[in-house]
């Protein structure tokens, strides 16, 4: 019984557990010839309770004005939900569902996948049977192209199964070098458990963009650059203040229901929502994804960022593959 009880206790501890992490993130995206591509700043909030999660992102200008809002979470182990918009009542958002535990964006600029990855994967490195990870960065790991990515992996976690990872380093399986790194630049602690108070992500590429760090004794950098994210933690809470970790939304929401067979701009399997969004299951998305006509006046706007979504990941893909 005593064995039982230290047992269950030990449960308790590995999942009963909620908080939240508040902090910005700056990704640098670079050219082949080293000069930067992108730089993309955002505001985030990461609200964890047992096993769910959100990440509220907030890109801002180069004036840190707000510009986009995103919302991003899993509560059920299975599905991502995810919707972005102005974060207003004005304008439209873009909601998306997809069969996955894990955020893989579908744009290389993509950081909600950093800060899960760092702050809400305890239980996905608690359930793991291999060391074979999908690689969130990787926007070929995405619904559109090739879910089913695996890539290996080694890491350190804070505290032992169930607790966040510090460092992660992904391993490119064609010559077994380092494909992608995350580095803790500090730890803190929230309530009794601990966390990266900051970090580096690096995505690296064999040649070419821009140079990595030169270690000392060394005349050249050691490897090349893609992208590099660098995140802070700028404050920390042992409670989860959001009752409900599913995404909301201000405004009108269009939602792209990417668990159904793969849409095309003209025949989307998706649906329309007024004054907010509205999360549908699987059956209700089926007979209802045609069912709700799109309001004349929003057609057009709908339409053309649909085309986006469904072109930007297979245009990208192919260019990605032709500078190789």
């Amino acid at each position: 019984m005593y064995l039982t009880f230290i047992l269950y206790c030990a449960v308790l501890k590995l999942f009963a557990r909620e908080y939240e992490v508040d902090g910005e993130v700056k990704e640098t995206i670079y050219k082949i010839d080293g000069s930067v591509q992108l730089v993309k700043s955002s505001k985030y909030t990461v609200f964890v309770k047992d096993c769910s999660w959100l990440i509220q992102t907030t890109d801002q200008d180069f004036a840190g004005n707000p510009i986009l809002v995103r919302e991003t979470s899993c509560v059920n182990g299975t599905q991502i939900y995810e919707v972005q918009g102005p974060g207003s009542t004005s304008g439209l958002n873009i909601a998306t569902i997809v069969s996955n535990n894990v955020p893989v964006g579908e744009t290389d600029d993509y950081l909600v996948c950093h800060l899960w990855l760092m702050y809400a994967s305890g239980c996905y490195f608690a359930n793991l049977t291999t060391n074979w990870l999908t690689p969130a960065y990787d926007l070929n790991a995405s619904a559109p192209v090739n879910p089913e990515l695996k890539r290996e992996a080694k890491w350190n976690l804070a505290d032992g199964p169930g607790s966040l990872p510090l460092n992660v380093v992904y391993i490119d399986e064609r010559d077994h070098s380092t494909n992608a790194t995350y580095v803790m630049t500090g730890v803190t602690n929230v309530g009794t458990i601990q966390l990266a108070s900051g970090f580096v992500f690096e995505l690296r590429i064999h040649h070419r963009f821009a140079p990595g760090p030169t270690l000392p004794g060394e005349s050249v950098p050691e490897y090349r650059i893609r992208k590099r994210a660098v995140a802070t933690v700028t404050s920390v809470r042992p409670v989860c203040t959001r009752y409900d970790l599913l995404p909301a939304a201000k405004g009108n929401t269009y939602v792209v229901d990417q668990r159904l067979p793969s849409p095309t701009p003209t025949n989307t399997l998706s649906y329309f929502v007024k004054n907010g969004v509205k999360w549908l299951s699987l059956n209700d998305a089926q007979n209802k994804y045609i069912a709700q006509p799109i309001p004349r006046k929003n057609r057009f706007p709908v339409f053309f960022a649909m085309l986006l979504i469904l072109t930007a990941v297979p245009l990208l893909f192919l260019v990605k593959n032709r500078r190789k």
